[in-house]
């Protein structure tokens, strides 16, 4: 008897819990603390569905009860998305600039996707992270030479 309510008790509570959560380092080298890197989460319950990220191919089928979350370096990251409900159907490359111990998730808004800093705990939507494309890339400051400056006169 014992037996029993033990084995209804797993199976009760394994009944409410989602599905699987995928972990994904995107970086190189060894696993990285919380604190230090970014997460791109991705909800199978939802239409969105990666293609790429920084230009790489990363879609991949996800089941409705699972997740994806792919760990980050902080820094200018760029994802391409699709829409599960028309799957033809796929949008230019959105940027965003992932921050160190944040969660990010994209989300349509009016049918374009945004990325959305969301809570871990909650996946609770937050600011709108997405760059605008029409801002252009930060300049790469130039390197100093020791050299003197060219002048006109000697």
């Amino acid at each position: 008897m014992m037996r029993l309510v033990f084995a209804l008790v797993v199976a009760l509570s394994l009944a409410g819990c989602p599905g699987p959560t995928f972990v994904v380092q995107q970086y190189r080298g060894p696993a990285r603390p919380e604190a230090s890197i970014a997460t791109l989460r991705v909800n199978g319950s939802e239409a969105v569905r990666l293609l790429t990220l920084d230009d790489e191919d990363v879609a991949a089928p996800l089941e409705v009860d699972s997740r994806l979350h792919i760990e980050l370096l902080p820094g200018r990251h760029t994802v391409g998305v699709g829409n599960a409900s028309t799957p033809h159907d796929r949008w230019p490359a959105i940027a965003f600039e992932a921050e160190a111990g944040k969660v990010y998730r994209v989300t349509f808004v009016g049918g374009a996707p945004r990325i959305f800093e969301v809570t871990r705990a909650g996946d609770t939507p937050g600011r709108d992270a997405t760059i605008d494309p029409s801002i252009a890339e930060p300049a790469t400051p130039k390197k100093a030479t020791s050299e003197p400056p060219a002048t006109d006169h000697p």
